[in-house]
């Protein structure tokens, strides 16, 4: 990885699931499925995460040690945010008087 390197985190889709199968097939590991998230970087896909179980899933051939540490940070982020937002009371939207 160049330090000019554009990486980003998205959630598999249905169209990625033989992308996270041939991953998963390159770390001799079994298929990591959907829901699941894919770490890109410039435009390729190198490593996933199962929301499900946590297994990672990542290209060999690649050095990906610095994008599966971001990958965790950025699950265990959206992780955070889901509790946050389930420990919110909800509070009903007012409308104005007619």
């Amino acid at each position: 990885m160049l330090d000019s390197s554009t990486i980003s985190f998205r959630s598999a889709t249905e169209d990625d699931d033989r992308l996270l199968r041939d991953l998963s097939e390159l770390d001799s590991a079994s298929p990591v499925q959907r829901p699941a998230v894919l770490a890109v970087v410039d435009g390729l896909p190198v490593a996933a995460v199962s929301l499900t179980d946590g297994r990672i899933v990542a290209d060999p051939f690649t050095r990906t040690e610095d994008v599966v540490t971001m990958l965790r940070a950025r699950v265990a982020a959206l992780a955070a945010d889901r509790a946050r937002r389930r420990r919110m009371p909800y509070v009903p939207r007012l409308r104005p008087a007619a």
